[in-house]
């Protein structure tokens, strides 16, 4: 078995440094255009948004990224295990985790913070809009990151990554590549609801929701459904309503979760070494 700093750790981690370059020249080189020259580009191809084809593209940049980096070095074979994650259903209490952690944090902060002060989500749009949005909608088609991002971040790097670190460092990297990913979107208005002004506060929130996917990750050997594909799917829903939009309260309730998750299992690890 090749031990940590070997030949297969080394070239596992240049082909992470690899899909994180082509991922961010995919996302950052096409939607470039539009932040440096918004009038023209918008006159001859409207505007950068989720109606774009020039969007899809960039949201996709990490799924595309992975997907052709896996297929020139493994070709269909590899390609055809790593979409394989994507149907990976079991254990089904972490399925049932993956879909139920976030909403029930953001059900707390509901329940308890208006006891300090006003707090602008009420508990009907985390039990009620928020599944009716997710389930009834053409959300499950419109919201680019689960399929377009999953395959990138949590079926790529992060597999890579952990023949390196363990899992805090290794989802803490992911964590902070992911929100600097985010951050050109940040300046078109409607694609991501944070501005750059919230920026410390939405890293801390996608570090955490990292060491959270992370922890599933390891916990189901691999889903990409339950660590990558519902999580982020369920997020994004719950932002798509209002009841999550990185609102500090939100971004230190999940920090503090996933660091006990991620924690608890670098622990287990380290006994069971």
């Amino acid at each position: 078995m090749d031990q940590p700093g070997g030949e297969a750790t080394r070239r596992a981690l240049k082909e992470v440094w690899v899909f994180f370059g082509l991922t961010f020249l995919i996302s950052w080189g096409v939607g470039a255009p539009w932040l440096f020259a918004p009038e023209p580009m918008t006159r001859l191809f409207g505007p950068f948004g989720p109606t774009s084809p020039a969007f899809f593209i960039a949201a996709w940049a990490p799924t595309l990224a992975a997907v052709t980096l896996t297929l020139i070095k493994e070709g269909w074979p590899g390609v055809g295990r790593l979409l394989r994650g994507l149907v990976r259903w079991r254990p089904v209490g972490l399925l049932v985790a993956a879909f139920l952690i976030i909403p029930l944090i953001a059900l707390l902060l509901a329940l308890l913070m208006p006891a300090i002060g006003p707090w602008p989500v009420p508990v009907a749009a985390i039990l009620a809009t928020t599944p009716m949005v997710l389930f009834t909608t053409a959300q499950i088609v419109t919201n680019t990151g689960p399929l377009g991002e999953e395959l990138g971040w949590r079926g790529y790097a992060l597999p890579r990554l952990l023949t390196k670190w363990g899992p805090a460092v290794s989802g803490l990297i992911v964590g902070l590549v992911w929100t600097l990913w985010h951050v050109p979107a940040m300046l078109f208005s409607g694609i991501v609801g944070v501005s750059l002004a919230g920026l410390g506060w939405y890293a801390l929130g996608t570090i955490g929701l990292s060491w959270l996917m992370t922890w599933l990750f390891v916990r189901t050997n691999g889903s990409l459904l339950i660590a990558g594909v519902i999580p982020h799917f369920v997020i994004n829903g719950l932002g798509k309503t209002g009841a999550w939009m990185s609102r500090p309260e939100e971004t230190v309730a999940l920090f503090v979760v996933g660091a006990t998750l991620i924690g608890v299992e670098s622990w287990m690890q380290r006994r069971a070494a």
